[in-house]
């Protein structure tokens, strides 16, 4: 019953050891993830005011840039299927550019 817990635990010890580099990358992208969190709360806080899209153009960019991301999420699960359920070798080069890309 604990198993998923422990599994949780021994990744997390795993994931947590590197060196300096590895720490710097890491503090990076936790900086990063904290400005994108920043940014979007102050968007969801004042609406899209603060973005300073007033004409349709730039609304219509913004908007159409939300469905190019789902759009890739679905084509590299389209890809991931086939590459690893049913062991399809010639498809998993692709599949690890496009779930990075993802």
């Amino acid at each position: 019953m604990f198993y998923p817990i422990r599994n949780f635990f021994v990744v997390l010890k795993t994931v947590t050891k590197g060196n300096g580099y590895y720490y710097a990358w890491i503090a990076c992208l936790a900086t990063l993830m904290i400005i994108g969190a920043v940014a979007y709360l102050k968007q969801l806080d004042q609406g899209l005011i603060i973005t300073a899209m007033r004409d349709q153009v730039s609304w219509g960019f913004y908007i159409s840039n939300f469905t190019f991301i789902v759009g890739i999420a679905a084509a590299a699960v389209l890809l991931v299927v086939p590459a690893y359920i049913y062991n399809f070798k010639p498809i998993k080069e692709i599949v690890l550019f496009s779930e990075l890309l993802a």
